[in-house]
Order: structure tokens, then C-alpha cells, then sequence
């Protein structure tokens, strides 16, 4: 494709590459040639002694020969750099005939390399000053320079410098410096940021404007809310060379500029520039594919593109994709029209096309591309390593791949496997380590691939939109056309993957990221590590991501969640390991099931057979060697396992710990020979069962290196009888949101849920009939998200008085299904679930299972006995404690139920209960009710009584403070008013204090401070009858408030006249209380 300049040599490099097979020891072929960049020449016979010299005679005689050929054809070629001055094209004119095969391999022990460069000679000191060489190209155009085989920078300012602010043409800017610089149109703007990198060329610049041209420009602004924003850097100005390993071409004299990094000397020194873009093409068309053409053992190296230098720079819509053109009125109107970034090597309409043991490196945009119709490829064995864009790309993103005319054109059964992918997309950050667009049955399996700025691999492609019938969650379908048909993406697999050290500069992806419908497709058997909190999830399972089943897949080190489902439909995550718990589903997540996944301690608890199976399979270890452990030993095997089934569909195991050299740092069991859980100690819960099925576990053990003990002796166990009582009963919710109505809590289906209405604050409820008196022996609750919810499980025998089954109030959940196993059974008809505190998130049930049997006959029928009435002692006008005598009965208490003016305020076991919000000056009456285990209830005893009027001492008194912030002044606080407030003086630090005067010295038994925010404050009680002398009559230094209304009471009444609070800290927020209230004792 492109023409190298007169006069230049070509580059020469001594690349390693994945591995050069033996032509005669790993393949017999019945035809053999050679060839020789050194030894040959083209007028040859291509043998052994006399082989040919370039690819193209090889070529060109394989042409010749291959339709009489009764067997393979090998063309193996000697050590040494294969120049190309244009791409080295393969037609179906070069397929292998007859079932056979035409493959280009290395010789025995050589490492070839295709090479697109050239080699950079007659440098000399331009700028001694600045130690600055030149040489003069010609014509030679390029993004890439290579010292010795090393990358080197093309010059470059300062990270994000300041003083550029966005404009409709450009940005305007402050620094007039920048006025002067030379070759202005040759400058880019270098912008990234969440999954986006942007390169736009500059057009101009003024004392106060960079004007850039326009294409680029447009184009970057299309996307809302992802537009291109300020420079992360300026880049390819002379000016800006000033730091060793950095280069300058100036295009309009055709001389390139290069400060040299310290040790290195031009005058030996190998600099390369590539100057063909396409390396090898294998290009077959719909009637006439290229097939059954292999390349073995050889290194693509020094291949460019010079696309993003043009008018339309490099504006991505999304994983190296580009928006290009002038016809782009908005984002939608380009979706369908996106440019797939092109390859070194490129095959389209290939069948049976292999690549095996090679390297790319050092190429300037994608390394291996398939594109339309290209099936049953294999790469195997691979090593993609510097390489600016995706390390390799299965499939494309037309309308041509996803709704083919003729299925010819499908992208289908191709393989990748045990491939190296590191340190690629090192120049266009959004790029991608593997990308599988609509394809059939790619098989993405046992590759490493580490070392990213963005995603490990990306499956699939339209974000929904050309799937069958579209996506409803953008009006109009985004402008896409609707299809009555789905897309070809289907049978997809990724399995066994290690993928680690990602998403380094970009943000919005993970290390497996998946778009769009995908029936049949499978992620199983990755290990991820390393993965940071940008990553949204380690798998992300994007807009209209469905039918995935995610399972088996191990995490270790994810710093923000192990999975998001965004838009997901139809996905079942299950039987994952992760050391972080936290997952989400968001956005219209429907009908996917996350039930059954392990989270460990650390990740040496996660099962060994997972991490040490992933990656590349043991005879590919040596093309990139992980560090050996010296520790080779296997624990010994657990002892055989012992099973409690608290539950039909739950069994606890537990066994003797293995004992190890070197430390046990975790077990892994076994259900059935398939791999259902993992933990730290000797003990794990295993849940998904089935009532009445018969079961056979075992455990192996492992240690810090991966070694895995043998398994354990099996346990086998039939699970006990039992229904969900709560199935398809009645329901009965405080408020929902379509779709996910109340029923689908109860319907036994993991996959749909109840949700609270949108918006409403907490609490939210959801209580259940089950239809007759039972005794409840066990509730499963299985919450939408992972961790963060506060709730309280009850159950009732009339829906009037309730009995706390389960109080988690206190604590966030930590786990999606939480299980509550009663030690004595609890009767009741009605079960209620009250969520008290989501994290936001609102109540969202995915399923709510109760488990019991119905009362017996001849159960307890004897009521408790309650005498007496109680007792209150107040504490303030709103506050008292209410306390009665403890009951009597046969079988022992449960616990009281205690009403309000006939309303159930509370159920306690306890005989006292603190009832608080209640009105000064106001009659009251409480009853309290005894109730037994089998839901037999006492009769009521009474308590009416008249709250005190709020004679709070502070009120309207005279205040002083220690500042004060217009209109909030200091009498505010001592009005009477809890919308008014005195707030300290703007800006001011902590602390700040406010002062009452009683007006003379009284009994003070109790103090209300109202702040103004519901939490962070840190503040100090004192009192003092003269003003001088003070006591302290609470201390909250310490620790921060966590509620706005804070009540402190001493133990006995204090003498007082001035009262004062002290804020000392306030989490920047400043000293502001709405009501300060003394009181005395009642």
C-alpha cells in the first residue's frame, strides 16, 4: 500500500518471537520450499540450497503448483527481516487445495519477522544545546518511531495543562506562548477520559483561541455527555521537544528530530519508522473465500496507520471505532456507521485460516484482524505485545455482520486461544485487548492478557439496538432501524481466561465486557485480578447484554465490584469466587439471576482449580513465564465432610482441617464433581438445593502456591422434605414499582423481583399469608444487591401483633441471601419483611422464602398471665420509659406487644420500652399484652397518663456565641422554632460555641441540642451557675453525631444558670443549631 523513499535501508530487528516451530519436526508436508532474505533470490527453484528471496516469489510459485499439489504445502523461511515496501497480499488464488494446507512457517531455530519499516540513517547534532539530533526522510509520514526496537514519545507538553476552557470551535486559551509555535496544523489535542480517547489536529492558534479543524471537531462533540473535553496533553510540536526519547517529524521539511535518551548513540543505534500499513492481507471474497492458509512462527513488526494524522483525527464511538466523515447531524445518525480499525495482517472471507506461534509488535494500529466471513480461524499460541490500537479484533460492527443477506457473510467458529495480549492499546487508550463483534461461536479460551489501559475482551456489539425487536430503553430506538430478526451473535464462549492489571488510564469497562443479545454464550473459568476502581465491573455486562451464563469465574484484588448488569436481560451469574462482595444490577436489569456466588476472605481461598486452570495451558507457559513457586506440595485431603440441613435447600458442611508444609489457606467443595463453593476454614454453606434430592459432596484443600490436595472422602446426603410456605401466596407490600410488582417476591423465581415505589424514602415492607397457623422454623431473604440493606423479619398469628423472628437493624447486610434458622419455632400466619434502612437503593426482594410446618395437634393452648399495670418515668415532655411486670406462663414467654391509643408501636422481649415522639401536655394510653411461643396472648394491662407541658428553661432566654452568619443569629436557636436556626459565621473554622442564660441558677436534668445536618458534628455540653467556673454535662468529642436531634441527660439534676455547647468539630459544615433546649426534672 505504501512506497518506501529512495535510498532508505530497510529495518533489521531481532524481535524473540512466540515460538518458531521445526517445519520438518512439527509438520510434514509433501511439498516443501524455502525461503531467504539473505541467501535467496526470486529466480530460484525454492529449495533448500537455492531458496527464494522475497514472500512474493514464494508466493507466486505456491500459485503455480498448489492446483496439482496432492498434499500441504510448507513455505519455510530463514532467519532474517522480510522487507515489505507494500502489503503482502494472499488471494483465494493462494488457498490450500484439495483439503490441504499452504502454510508460511519458520525455519527450525529461526525467528523471521515481516517487517513494514525503515531503517533511519545520517543523523546528526542539530541544537548541541538541547542535545537535539535530525536526519533528514523525504517524504516519510509517521506516528511511530522506534529506537532499538523501543517505543519512543512523539513530543509532547505537560499533562493537562491549565487555561484551556471549551468553545464551539475550539478552545480558548491563556497561555500565549503557544501563539508561536510552528506547524500549527500539525499539532493534536490529546483528550481521555471514562472510555474515551480523543486526538483531534489543531487548525490555529491566537494570543487567546486554538481553533481546531472542524471534521475532528465536530464529530468529538456529537456524543452528549461524553464529548471531547480539555487537553490531557498537546502533542507533535517542535517546540515541545525537550525530554530525552522524544521525537519531532517536521512534515514540511521532511526532517525528523530526536533527543536521545542517556546510553543511546545514533550512530549505532537502529531507528525504524514504519511505513506500511497492511503487512499481510488475506483477502477472499462471498463466491471465492481464501482457505486453509497458516502462518507459523514468524514476527509482524513495524506496520502504520496515518488515518488519525487526517482531518478526522481519532474520535472514537467505542473501542477503537471511529466517528469519521462530514454527514454526522447528531450521535445516533452515526451508529451504524462506526470505522473498524485496521489490522497489520487482515483476513476477510477466510475459512480455515490458522495462526499459530507468531508475535505482533511494534504496529501502529490493530494486530490481527478478521473481518467479514472469515470462519473457523484458529489463533493459537500467540504473543501481542506493543501494538497502538486492539491486540486482535474476531468479527465486525456492520449492518453486513450483524444482519447478514447471506450467511456466508457470518463471522463464525473461530478459536483464540493460549495467546499472550499485553502492553496493546499503549496509543488509542479506548482500544481493547481482544474485541469480538456479531459473531457465532468465537471460542476466546486459556489466553493471559494483562497490562491494559482500558478492557481485557469485549463480546458483542449494538448496546441492544439491532437485536430483534431493538431496545425500549431508548425512545425511537436511537435512530436504529428495527429488525424483525436477531443479529448472528450467538455461541459465544469465554472460558479460562487470565486477565489481571487493567483499565490502567480509561474508566466504563472491565476485564471481560459484554453488549448486546448473545443466546447460548458462556463466561466461565476466568481468573481477574488487579482490577481498579474505574472498572465498573470486572465483568460488565452491558447495555442489552443477554443469555450469558456467567459461572466459575474467580476475582481477586477488584477494587469497586466483581459484576455490573447494566440493561442485562436473561443472564444467570451464578457460582462465582470473589474476594469483593459487591455487585450491582441497574437500569431495567430484568429476568437474570446473581444466586450462589462465594465471597472469601482473601484470595488464597479461591479455588486453586480455577486460578491454576487459567490462562495459558502448560505447554504455552514458556512464551510468557509467570514466576516458579518453590513450594510444589499438596495439602493433605480434608477429611471426609459431615452435612447439617437446616434448610430443604441448604446444607452446612464442615470437616477436619488438611494439614500442609507450608499453611492451608483455603478449601474448594464439590457437588456432584462440580464446583459449588469455597472458604477459609473448615465450614461453608451450600445453597441452591432441591428438597428430597440425593447429593454427593467432597472437599479439597489448598495452599498459598495453588497446590490442590487430593479430594476427600464423598458424604452423600438426601436433602429433607419441605416446601416454601411463602410460594404463590398472598401479598401485601407498603408501595411498588412496575415491573416488579409484589407477587414476583413469592413466585420461586430468582430471576424477577418486588421493588418499593420509585423514589419513596425507607422503611418499605413486604408481608406474606401464608394461609394457615405454622410453626416457622426458617426465612430465606434474597435481596437485589449484595450487601447494605437494614431490615427486620416478623411473624403474627391476626396481623396485629407482631414477633421480631429476626433484627437486622443494626448491620448492613454483607451478602444478598441472608438466612435466619429459629432454634424454637415460631407461630404465626403472617410474615413481614420491614427493609429500615437500603443504601439508597429502596426495598428490592428477589425472592422472600419461609420454611415451617403446621401447628400440631394438641399444641400449647394456655395463655399467659400479665398483672399489674406499668409504669412510666418521664424524661422529657416527648420522651418516657414505660416499664411493666414480667409475665407468667407454662411454656415461657416470647415476648409483649405494646400499643399506642390502640396502635402497635413495638414487640420487645424485654419488660421496658423507651416511647419517644409523643406530645407535651397530652393524654396517652398504652397497653402491653404477654404472648407465648405458640402465639397464645395474655390479656392487656393499662396505662393512661398526661405527657408534662415543654417547659424548656432555654426558651426565648438571652444568648450569646462565638459568631454568627446573617439571617441565622444566635436568638434563633432558643425560639421555640425547629425551621429556625443560628448559624456560626461564614467560613470560620472550628470550633464555635453558643451560650444560654437561664437567668438564674435551676435544676437541669436533661439537654435537646437540634443540629442542623443529620450528622458529623463533635461537641461538648458545659454548665455553670457564675459564668466562670464550668462542669462538663456531656461529652461528644470523640465521636461524630449521627443523628440531627441529640439528647443528653444526666444522672442526676445539676444546679445551672448558663448552659453552653461547643462545637468543636463539624465536618466543615460550621457551627448551626437549630434548637438548644434545657430542661428539668419531671
Amino acid at each position: 500500500m505504501f512506497t518506501a523513499a529512495a535510498g532508505l535501508a530497510l529495518a533489521v530487528t531481532t524481535l524473540v518471537p512466540a515460538g518458531a516451530a521445526s517445519a520438518e519436526q512439527a509438520h510434514s508436508a509433501d511439498v516443501t520450499l524455502y525461503v531467504s532474505p539473505v541467501t535467496g533470490r526470486d529466480g530460484n527453484p525454492g529449495t533448500k540450497a537455492r531458496p527464494f528471496k522475497t514472500l512474493e516469489g514464494a508466493r507466486d510459485h505456491v500459485r503455480s503448483i498448489s492446483r496439482k499439489a496432492r498434499g500441504d504445502i510448507d513455505v519455510v523461511l530463514a532467519d532474517g527481516t522480510y522487507p515489505l515496501t507494500r502489503t503482502f497480499t494472499l488471494t483465494s488464488a493462494d488457498s490450500g487445495r484439495n483439503g490441504h494446507r499452504t502454510t508460511y512457517r519458520a525455519a527450525p531455530g529461526a525467528h523471521p519477522v515481516i517487517s513494514g519499516g525503515t531503517q533511519v540513517r545520517g543523523w546528526a547534532l542539530s541544537d548541541p544545546a538541547r542535545n537535539i539530533y535530525k536526519a533528514h526522510v523525504g517524504d516519510i509520514d509517521t506516528r511511530q518511531l522506534y529506537v532499538d526496537g523501543e517505543l519512543e514519545t512523539r513530543a509532547r507538553d505537560r499533562d493537562n495543562p491549565p487555561g484551556f476552557s471549551k468553545t464551539a470551535t475550539g478552545y480558548a486559551i491563556i497561555d500565549q506562548s503557544l501563539q508561536h509555535l510552528k506547524n500549527q496544523q500539525y499539532i493534536e489535542v490529546d483528550s481521555r477520559w471514562g472510555w474515551m480517547h480523543y486526538r483531534c489536529p489543531v487548525q490555529s492558534i491566537t494570543a487567546t483561541a486554538m481553533t481546531m479543524q472542524q471534521q475532528c471537531w465536530h464529530n468529538a462533540n456529537l456524543h452528549e455527555g461524553q464529548e471531547i473535553q480539555t487537553p490531557s496533553w498537546l502533542e507533535n510540536a517542535y517546540e515541545f521537544l525537550d525530554t530525552p526519547g522524544e521525537w519531532y517529524l517536521d512534515k514540511t521539511t521532511g526532517d525528523l528530530y530526536y533527543m536521545p535518551k542517556p546510553g543511546q548513540d545514533l550512530a549505532t543505534a537502529t531507528v525504524t519508522v514504519p511505513r506500511v500499513q497492511d503487512l499481510v492481507d488475506l483477502n477472499g471474497d462471498i463466491d471465492d473465500p481464501v482457505r486453509n492458509i497458516g502462518f507459523e512462527g514468524i514476527t509482524f513488526s513495524y506496520a502504520t496507520w496515518l488515518e488519525p494524522s487526517g482531518p478526522d483525527g481519532m474520535v472514537e464511538g467505542q473501542a477503537g471505532f471511529r466517528i469519521t466523515g462530514t454527514d454526522n447531524p447528531n450521535f445516533d445518525s452515526t451508529r451504524l456507521k462506526w470505522v473498524k480499525t485496521p489490522g497489520a495482517v487482515n483476513v476477510t472471507y477466510g475459512h480455515d485460516v490458522e495462526f499459530t506461534d507468531n508475535t505482533f509488535t511494534h504496529l501502529g494500529a490493530v494486530g490481527l484482524n478478521l473481518n467479514t466471513g472469515t470462519q473457523g480461524t484458529l489463533i493459537n499460541g500467540n504473543v501481542f505485545k506493543e501494538i497502538a490500537g486492539t491486540g486482535l479484533q474476531v468479527g465486525g460492527t456492520d449492518v453486513i455482520d450483524a444482519h447478514p443477506d447471506d450467511p456466508r457473510s457470518i463471522t463464525k467458529d473461530n478459536t483464540v486461544t493460549n495467546n499472550v495480549v499485553t502492553n496493546v492499546a499503549d496509543q488509542y487508550g479506548g482500544s481493547l485487548g481482544i474485541f469480538a463483534g456479531y459473531t457465532d461461536h468465537t471460542v476466546i479460551s486459556h489466553n493471559k492478557i494483562y497490562d491494559l489501559p482500558y478492557s481485557g475482551i469485549s463480546l458483542g456489539w449494538g448496546w441492544g439496538l439491532t437485536d430483534k425487536g431493538g431496545d425500549t430503553n431508548y425512545p425511537g430506538n436511537s435512530g436504529v432501524p428495527i429488525w424483525d430478526t436477531p443479529t448472528t451473535a450467538k455461541n459465544n464462549v469465554i472460558t479460562d481466561n487470565r486477565i489481571y492489571d487493567i483499565m490502567k488510564r480509561q474508566a466504563d469497562g472491565g476485564a471481560i465486557y459484554t453488549l448486546s443479545s448473545n443466546p447460548n454464550s458462556v463466561v466461565s473459568g476466568n481468573y481477574i485480578s488487579g482490577v481498579p476502581s474505574p472498572a465498573y465491573g470486572a465483568i460488565y455486562h452491558d447495555e442489552g447484554s443477554r443469555y450469558f451464563h456467567t459461572t466459575r469465574n474467580a476475582f481477586c484484588d477488584v477494587a469497586f465490584q466483581w459484576m455490573l448488569m447494566n440493561h442485562g436481560l436473561n443472564i444467570d451469574a451464578e457460582y462465582n469466587f470473589t474476594t469483593q462482595p459487591q455487585y450491582s444490577t441497574q437500569f431495567n436489569t430484568l429476568d437474570s439471576t446473581v444466586a450462589d456466588n462465594t465471597t472469601v476472605d482473601g484470595c488464597q481461598q479461591l479455588p486453586a482449580s480455577i486460578v491454576d486452570n487459567a490462562g495459558l495451558e502448560p505447554q504455552y507457559r514458556h512464551l510468557d513465564p509467570d514466576q516458579p513457586s518453590g513450594d510444589r506440595s499438596a495439602p493433605s485431603a480434608p477429611s471426609k465432610p459431615s452435612v447439617v440441613t437446616a434448610f430443604p435447600t441448604v446444607a452446612d458442611l464442615s470437616w477436619a482441617a488438611s494439614t500442609d508444609d507450608t499453611g492451608v489457606t483455603g478449601y474448594s467443595v464439590y457437588r456432584d464433581g462440580k464446583l459449588v463453593s469455597a472458604s477459609k476454614n473448615p465450614q461453608t454453606r451450600v445453597t441452591g438445593l432441591t428438597a428430597g434430592q440425593k447429593y454427593t459432596f467432597t472437599v479439597t484443600a489448598r495452599d498459598a502456591a495453588g497446590n490442590e490436595s487430593r479430594k476427600s472422602r464423598a458424604i452423600t446426603v438426601t436433602m429433607p422434605a419441605g416446601t416454601d410456605l411463602a410460594l404463590h401466596k398472598p401479598v401485601t407490600v407498603s408501595s411498588y414499582s412496575e415491573p416488579n410488582v409484589p407477587d414476583l417476591a413469592v413466585d420461586g423465581d430468582l430471576s424477577t423481583r418486588w421493588a418499593q415505589g420509585l423514589g419513596l424514602p425507607d422503611p418499605s415492607w413486604i408481608q406474606v399469608d401464608l394461609g394457615a397457623q405454622h410453626d416457622i422454623s426458617g426465612v430465606i431473604t434474597t435481596f437485589e444487591k449484595q450487601s447494605g440493606y437494614k431490615y427486620r423479619l416478623e411473624a403474627s398469628t391476626d396481623q396485629s401483633r407482631w414477633v421480631t423472628i429476626d433484627d437486622h437493624t443494626a448491620a448492613s447486610t454483607t451478602t444478598s441471601a441472608d438466612y435466619t434458622s429459629l432454634t424454637q419455632p415460631i407461630a404465626g400466619r403472617y410474615v413481614r419483611l420491614t427493609v429500615t434502612g437500603s443504601n439508597w437503593n429502596g426495598g428490592s426482594i428477589y425472592e422472600l422464602q419461609v420454611y415451617g410446618t403446621p401447628l400440631p395437634s394438641g399444641a400449647d393452648t394456655q395463655a399467659p398471665v400479665l398483672s399489674g399495670k406499668p409504669t412510666a418515668n418521664v424524661l422529657l415532655p416527648g420522651t418516657l420509659d414505660l416499664s411493666w411486670p414480667g409475665a407468667t406462663d407454662d411454656a415461657g414467654i416470647a415476648g409483649y406487644t405494646v400499643t399506642q391509643d390502640g396502635k402497635q408501636i413495638a414487640l420487645t422481649g424485654q419488660a421496658t420500652l423507651r416511647v419517644s415522639g409523643l406530645a407535651p401536655a397530652t393524654p396517652y394510653t398504652f397497653s402491653v399484652i404477654a404472648r407465648d411461643a405458640a402465639g397464645n396472648e395474655s390479656a392487656p394491662i393499662l396505662l393512661t397518663l398526661t405527657t408534662p407541658a415543654d417547659d424548656d428553661l432555654a426558651l426565648h432566654k438571652p444568648v450569646t456565641v462565638s459568631s454568627y452568619s446573617e439571617p441565622n443569629v444566635p436568638s434563633l436557636a432558643v425560639d421555640g422554632d425547629l425551621s429556625t436556626r443560628w448559624a456560626q459565621g461564614l467560613g470560620l473554622p472550628d470550633p464555635s460555641w453558643i451560650q444560654v442564660d437561664l437567668g438564674q441558677a435551676t435544676s437541669v436534668k436533661s439537654i435537646v441540642t437540634t443540629f442542623e445536618l443529620t450528622n458529623g458534628y463533635k461537641y461538648r455540653l458545659e454548665y455553670s451557675v457564675d459564668g466562670t467556673a464550668w462542669s462538663t454535662f456531656d461529652d461528644h468529642t470523640a465521636v461524630a453525631t449521627t443523628e440531627r436531634v441529640n439528647t443528653a441527660f444526666a444522672p442526676a439534676p445539676v444546679q445551672a444558670r448558663y448552659v453552653r455547647l461547643t462545637v468543636t468539630g463539624s465536618n466543615w459544615n460550621g457551627g448551626s443549631i437549630y434548637e438548644l433546649q434545657v430542661y428539668g426534672s419531671f
